[in-house]
């Protein structure tokens, strides 16, 4: 029975996929008129047809102008109420919480958020891959107790290995190895070149804070479309020691084989194995935290996929400035705002090139409050350090980090 409702679950996961990807696409395009067609077309995803016919008002509203940011978020609080009567699985709750992120509803996306961890964790868990959700709906609930209950009673299959893996590091990690199983890394290059040394992790967020350069240790730094060298004359003297590189320049450089792009680095680190396809010798797969984010659709930000990756090393010190998870009018210096692609040129401070919800469909992706916990849980643990202005972000409540999102990029639809 369990494999046949794994079956049907993954199924829904497609099917949920292709509704968002078609919603997500006509708010790009700016297709209201296409918005209740694929409610309409996918309504069992959204939990009912009343609940389709909602979503559809709410987010073609926002679209056309319709109904204000505030009406928005009313609305869609106001659906998070009924969700339960018509039995909606974690699945639904979780593409609500999406795609009201898309349409700038940040704050009021959270009510969506509880609903899924309140759903996962009322449900008896028998299969290995509902304890794996169960994990994570305790862990983002701050119940890192019963997550360590969880944890220990796992039986991991090979569908849920690597996120027992995972979940074992970041339990040893939040309890100073007192819980869970550490995965560091061993007999590796990388992390014995690493090891032992200071890392400072440079966003590209202003700062008012100078930072304290290591001596003997690196400078990391994220590489990204028009990104790939650094002004000898900003905050870190142009210093990028490791860079870590996203995916859509992993893309490029693969694209125009510019490899040759990456040789003043010391160490280069990817998202996927993709990077093989170019000649880097000194190219490595960075450690991923993706399977630790709540829905399989998040993708993960690069700046806390860096911190993950070096918490994998042994005896290393790991401090992070220049960044403030985009709660701050200038999410990047003039010197590090991206290229989007060739047609649109290069992004703004905010990292928009001016459409609207540009920003919301980027940041529902990378689900900035599931980034948020896990660096505030490290961050409380002693693992990592912040500057103060990133320290000053990682102690909002989520409900407060949501509302300057929510002012930043939802209101105006960014």
């Amino acid at each position: 029975m369990s494999g046949i409702t794994g079956i049907s679950r993954r199924l829904r996961q497609r099917q949920a996929v292709i509704a968002m990807d078609g919603i997500r696409d006509a708010i790009e395009q700016w297709r209201s008129d296409q918005i209740p067609v694929l409610t309409s077309r996918h309504q069992k995803i959204f939990g009912s047809k009343k609940h389709a016919a909602l979503l559809a008002e709410v987010v073609a509203g926002r679209l056309d102008n319709q109904m204000s940011h505030a009406e928005a978020s009313s609305a869609l609080v106001e659906a998070s109420t009924s969700l339960p009567s018509v039995g909606a699985t974690p699945i639904t709750w979780f593409v609500w919480e999406n795609l009201a992120r898309a349409i700038g509803c940040f704050r009021a996306s959270l009510h969506f958020t509880d609903g899924a961890f309140q759903h996962i964790t009322a449900l008896p868990t028998r299969s290995d891959e509902e304890k794996a959700r169960v994990f994570l709906a305790h862990l983002y609930q701050g119940d890192l107790e019963r997550a360590g209950q969880t944890w220990h009673t796992a039986s991991p299959t090979p569908d849920s290995g690597d996120l027992w893996t995972d979940a074992g590091h970041l339990l040893w990690l939040l309890s100073a190895g007192q819980a869970g199983a550490s995965d560091h890394l061993v007999g590796d290059a990388f992390a014995d070149d690493v090891s032992g040394r200071d890392i400072l992790v440079w966003g590209p967020a202003p700062t008012d804070t100078p930072p304290s350069l290591p001596d003997d240790g690196y400078v990391a730094r994220v590489i990204a479309p028009g990104v790939t060298g650094f002004d000898p004359d900003d905050a870190v003297g142009g210093r990028c020691d490791i860079a870590y590189a996203s995916s859509r320049v992993t893309k490029g450089l693969i694209a125009e084989d510019a490899a040759d792009l990456l040789e003043p680095f010391q160490w280069v680190c990817f998202r996927t194995d993709s990077w093989r396809r170019l000649s880097v010798p000194q190219g490595r797969t960075a450690k991923n935290h993706k399977r630790l984010l709540p829905s399989p659709w998040d993708k993960t930000n690069v700046i806390p996929l860096a911190v993950w990756d070096l918490l994998h090393v042994r005896d290393v010190s790991v401090r992070v400035g220049g960044t403030t998870f985009f709660a701050s009018a200038q999410a990047y210096t003039p010197q590090e705002t991206r290229l989007k692609d060739e047609a649109s040129g290069k992004t703004d401070e905010r990292g928009s090139t001016g459409l609207r919800f540009e920003r919301c469909l980027s940041l529902a992706h990378h689900n900035l409050s599931a980034h948020h916990t896990l660096m505030a849980l490290l961050q409380k643990a002693g693992c990592v350090q912040f500057d103060a202005a990133g320290e000053a972000v990682l102690r909002l409540s989520l409900e407060d980090y949501m509302d300057e999102i929510d002012s930043l990029y939802g209101v105006d639809a960014v």
